[in-house]
């Protein structure tokens, strides 16, 4: 057999085996929709990388990540390490059967057997920002890599590290607001060094997101108004504030209705350069991986994603 021209990659784990149970009730409708089109299922964490880098090289021109947005994060990654030349040509896409799909939910991605294969079979590319972080390991090592929803410090990296010790038994949503309502009785701003393109921010501060969709952690919406395309990320900040006007702010969150608030800012960027002297977590696509110092920077254009097909009338 030749090289396929779609390849779904299944995480059977993403969403407490969810992802596996909706791939078994949509595979051969989807397989039927796309002709010439196979499956490859992860065996561990790292293996939707590498086989979305290999199916870059083979010629595959769409890619589906079939799980929740740390499985398309992966697929990203692997598109990602391709030459630019080879990458150019590939649509990513997802089947979003995670913890959390804020991917899907931004994109306005249909729920449902039959809207997810209409978006299979009618979904039209178009091509989004993603980010690149270098930055550091946990073990101290120079790491990068990219992301395509929030990269976050403070707070949100805390929450990121604490679900991925503890798991998330309450689904995707509902274990991020538990995890997140925990870390807040608990919290204590950072001292931080900010340049945001070349602009001096730096203070102490709870929390800091760098959003280039509009949700995170299964639904808040840290930056409801995120362009995708537009060449910038949203850089929301939460600033040193007591931990009873934290909680007040939380709820907000859902509804985004927090900018605006005594301490919370949002302004545009393209490059933020972010360091501490103390241990600043980050969270990556919802996935707790490493820690100040970092280099966040916009790549515009530099992904073309599957979304719906626009409506008429």
């Amino acid at each position: 057999m030749g090289t396929p021209s779609t390849l779904f990659i299944l995480n059977p784990a993403a969403g407490h085996g969810r992802a596996g149970r909706v791939w078994a009730s949509l595979k051969e409708a989807a397989l039927r929709l796309t002709p010439d089109s196979v499956c490859a299922v992860t065996q561990s964490a790292g293996h939707a990388a590498q086989l979305a880098r290999e199916a870059v090289a083979r010629g595959t021109t769409k890619i589906i990540a079939v799980g929740g947005d740390g499985t398309f994060s992966e697929t990203l990654e692997g598109v990602m390490a391709a030459p630019e030349h080879l990458r150019r040509g590939v649509t990513l896409g997802a089947i979003p059967a995670g913890s959390g799909c804020d991917l899907a939910r931004h994109l306005g991605y249909p729920r449902g057997r039959d809207g997810l294969l209409d978006l299979l079979a009618r979904g039209r590319a178009r091509r989004l920002d993603a980010g690149r972080i270098n930055y550091t390991g946990l073990g101290g090592e120079p790491r990068t890599r990219h992301f395509i929803n929030i990269a976050a410090f403070g707070l949100a990296g805390d929450v990121a590290h604490h679900i991925k010790a503890m798991g998330k038994p309450l689904g995707g949503t509902v274990s991020y607001a538990v995890s997140s309502a925990r870390v807040l009785l608990t919290a204590r701003a950072k001292a931080v060094r900010l340049l945001a393109d070349g602009e001096d921010l730096s203070g102490r501060y709870h929390l800091g997101v760098l959003a280039n969709t509009s949700s995170m952690g299964g639904g808040m919406l840290i930056a409801p108004r995120a362009a995708d395309d537009d060449g910038l990320m949203d850089l929301v900040l939460v600033a040193d504030m007591s931990r009873i006007a934290l909680l007040r702010n939380f709820p907000k969150l859902y509804k985004g209705t927090h900018l605006g608030s005594p301490g919370i800012t949002l302004r545009r960027v393209r490059r933020l350069e972010a360091a501490s002297d103390e241990t600043v977590y980050l969270n990556i696509d919802g996935e707790a991986d490493g820690r100040f110092p970092a280099v966040f920077e916009t790549l515009p254009g530099a992904v073309s994603v599957l979304v719906p097909e626009k409506k008429h009338g």
